[in-house]
């Protein structure tokens, strides 16, 4: 155990803590995400995974007043960044980052989760265990275009307090949602992985085996499974929700506000062009 990372999420928690208490008391339900979730559901313990901030979700209709509700607790809008909040630590310490969600790049009716895909967990509202199993198995590759060792480790944790919880029932309920919301592509990557090292039966796989033309958009997941590129890290959302290309070239003025400081006209020209160059001369 990392005692340095330990302490930070411990802290980062308590943030959330403070963030759920506020939400709650003003009506609005509150969601973690990633590592978050995956602490606060006991599948590591502080210190084990290592974690800067946390991630939540919100209904979409509630983004103003959340926004509303973190500022009424000390935080403030980080620089430079869409969606995240900041609460300054005391002294030298790392500050509290709160990253906010109003909608997941896997599922296209965000209302969908909050409808059927969350449960009670031992802090307040969670993600269902198949949902989080999906979660955490696509977010690096729709996010950051590639899977990581970290990824695995989540993915097997949340799997095995899946069996664990629902039995062998697990498996086909996660695959039913893969299949929902289409997901087998993206999935397939990580199931791939997770069958060579044992950690879920060739039956229970082939559940989530991709069908007919899913099997062309699998392979351009598993190609940036087996090694990371630019080019690919911005592919695969538009490859998964063709939607979302439309969101990269035109965001909504608040993104643009944030992220840039200005929502005027030549702003929104310059933003393909910022998008090539990241996508040509990142490494």
């Amino acid at each position: 155990m990392n005692k340095d990372a330990a302490a930070r999420e411990i802290m980062l928690l308590g943030a959330l803590g403070e963030a759920r208490a506020a939400a709650f008391a003003a009506g609005i339900e509150l969601v973690a995400l990633k590592g978050a979730a995956l602490l606060e559901l006991g599948l590591y313990k502080p210190g084990e995974r290592g974690m800067t901030d946390v991630d939540v979700l919100v209904r979409r209709g509630n983004l103003a007043a959340f926004e509303k509700t973190l500022a009424g607790v000390g935080f403030e809008p980080m620089p430079d960044s869409a969606d995240a909040w900041l609460r300054p630590g005391p002294g030298n310490s790392p500050p509290a980052i709160i990253d906010i969600h109003a909608g997941l790049w896997h599922i296209e009716n965000n209302e969908e989760l909050f409808d059927w895909g969350l449960e009670p967990g031992p802090e307040g509202l969670a993600l269902n265990l198949p949902d989080l199993f999906l979660h955490v198995a696509v977010h690096p590759l729709l996010h950051h275009g590639e899977v990581t060792p970290r990824c695995l480790e989540d993915c097997r944790r949340a799997a095995r307090k899946g069996v664990e919880v629902h039995g062998r029932g697990f498996w086909p309920s996660a695959a039913r949602k893969a299949g929902f919301y289409g997901l087998r592509p993206a999935v397939w990557a990580v199931i791939r992985r997770l069958l060579a090292a044992g950690d879920i039966a060739p039956e229970e796989a082939a559940l989530f085996s991709p069908r007919g033309t899913e099997k062309i958009k699998a392979a351009f997941f598993e190609k940036a499974a087996r090694k990371h590129s630019t080019l690919l890290e911005y592919l695969l959302p538009a490859l998964q929700r063709p939607g979302l290309v439309a969101d990269y070239l035109l965001p909504q003025k608040r993104f643009m506000l944030r992220r840039y400081g200005s929502a005027s006209l030549l702003v929104y020209l310059l933003r393909p062009l910022r998008l090539l160059g990241s996508v040509l001369f990142r490494r």
